[in-house]
């Protein structure tokens, strides 16, 4: 019987093979797939941002420039529209108003919307998971099909133009929304966070407070921002609830604005829409991180 010859280079690893350059037809497929991924970003990108460059254009026009070049830059850059919105009579008090409302509707929904979620996420209850379902029901229907009932109701009451019936009903029309965000936030905390605060002697009020809360920051922020914005810009059950200016919000005083002054005054209202848009322009590039992590957590459920 013969040895079999083993050749000692058998078993040593191949010389590392030269990098492979890409072929000038692999780099035009990947230019190509990605101007095609690219492209509808950008006009979306585009279709969003030029209603604004041009409201911003033109809030620093004249009138008779807004008529004679309404497409370009202005030429003579005035804050005059926007010093006339400022001493426009109501302005000031539609501000406040808003605020109010604004705040109100925020800390009225958060208040009802955290425990309700908590409730439906680590309560077992017969008939839970269909009662989360009917909360969403009333976010089907448009405001304007429920103006009637709530005018109705709002006289009945004696709640007619007053500032707590606008955020008792804008937290009403936000609370679905934000007990379902809400709810598929919680579903994302481990159950065993809280039951090592049980044995440590927790309560279940102390659980939610120092443990629940805090990681919930995101929800509750993307929650705050969404009631606010709710409730800045409604102006259907504005339109309804209200009757006399002192309690009319911002976007009532612009739609008087373009009623009284007529249409021609597109630099006002111009400035009145982005002093409008501008706080929430910041508030949002401020927080987005955090706005944007509430709203894909609380979404996957």
């Amino acid at each position: 019987m013969t040895d079999t010859m083993v050749n000692p280079l058998q078993d040593r690893p191949s010389p590392a093979q030269p990098h492979e350059r890409p072929s000038a037809g692999r780099i035009l497929s990947v230019g190509v797939r990605k101007f095609f991924l690219f492209l509808p970003l950008a006009l979306l990108t585009l279709w969003t941002l030029a209603p604004f460059f041009i409201t911003l254009s033109i809030s620093f026009k004249r009138r008779s420039e807004v008529f004679s070049n309404p497409t370009s830059l202005p030429t003579d850059p005035t804050w005059a529209p926007y010093i006339e919105v400022f001493e426009r009579e109501g302005f000031q008090g539609a501000f406040m108003n808003s605020v109010i409302v604004g705040i109100g509707t925020t800390v009225l929904t958060l208040a009802l919307a955290v425990p309700a979620a908590y409730a439906f996420v680590r309560f077992r209850f017969r008939g839970r998971h269909l009662l989360l379902l009917f909360t969403l029901l009333p976010r089907l229907v448009p405001s304007i099909g429920i103006m009637i009932p709530l005018y109705t109701m709002a006289a009945s009451l004696g709640l007619l133009d007053r500032r707590i019936t606008l955020v008792l009903v804008y937290s009403g029309m936000l609370l679905p929304l934000a007990v379902w965000l809400l709810v598929g936030f919680f579903q994302k905390i481990p159950r065993e966070l809280e039951e090592a605060a049980s044995l440590d002697g927790c309560s279940t009020v102390q659980r939610f407070r120092y443990i629940i809360l805090p990681l919930t920051f995101p929800a509750l922020l993307t929650i705050a921002v969404l009631a606010f914005r709710e409730a800045w810009n409604e102006f259907t059950l504005v339109l309804v609830l209200t009757t006399t200016p002192g309690k009319r919000t911002l976007p009532y005083e612009l739609f008087l604005m373009q009623g009284g002054s007529g249409i021609e005054n597109y630099p006002a209202e111009a400035a009145f829409t982005i002093i409008t848009i501008l706080p929430f322009i910041l508030l949002y590039s401020r927080f987005e991180k955090y706005i944007t992590a509430g709203i894909t957590t609380g979404s996957v459920k």
